[in-house]
């Protein structure tokens, strides 16, 4: 492998491509060969044993040592991954079960969903009727308060014209006014 450097020019990489670590040979499978050329004819039951324990250890480290040179250097594995995923979606029973639940999720959400679009219709009706009314009771305080004014105004003119014209029986009722007794 190589790579570039900023100026243009190409500089080798030092890391190898390939990692040694997974195609080591134990130093247990050295020994063992060496001790099995060095065995007498008729021990040649006995190596044919040995040589099965052999291989049979010799696959569990190869095979333990690929595995952890895996997880030494983690990568996404494709193949098992889309494998992973063939064999579970071929899965007809965890796949229906998913499709059900799927159908059921989905109608649930369906009818939410109505059910929400029917409260917002209902609720936008409701809010034009609320500011219907409240444009009605804005308009008719205003005339409210300008007929109280317009009220007040004429009771103060008809005090001022009556305290005119008739003081001593103004001045008396106002007395009267005043002086009444008030229940609690």
């Amino acid at each position: 492998m190589s790579s570039e450097s900023p100026t243009g020019s190409s500089i080798p990489s030092r890391t190898p491509s390939i990692d040694s670590r997974i195609y080591s040979i134990p130093d247990t499978v050295v020994d063992l060969a060496q001790t099995d050329e060095s065995s007498s004819e008729d021990d040649l039951e006995a190596d044919n044993d040995s040589e099965d324990a052999f291989l049979n250890q010799a696959v569990a480290e190869s095979s333990s040592m690929f595995l952890m040179s895996q997880i030494d250097t983690p990568m996404f594995d494709a193949s098992r991954y889309i494998f992973q995923s063939l064999t579970q979606s071929m899965n007809s029973v965890d796949f229906s079960e998913a499709i059900a639940l799927q159908t059921r999720t989905s109608g649930l959400i369906n009818s939410k969903s109505r059910e929400l679009k029917r409260l917002t219709s209902e609720l936008e009706q409701r809010l034009l009727i609320f500011q219907d009314k409240f444009e009605k009771g804005a308009a008719s305080s205003k005339r409210i308060k300008y007929n109280l004014r317009k009220t007040s105004e004429t009771i103060k003119k008809i005090n001022a014209e009556f305290e005119r014209q008739y003081p001593i029986e103004f001045n008396q009722a106002r007395e009267l006014i005043f002086e009444r007794p008030f229940e609690d």
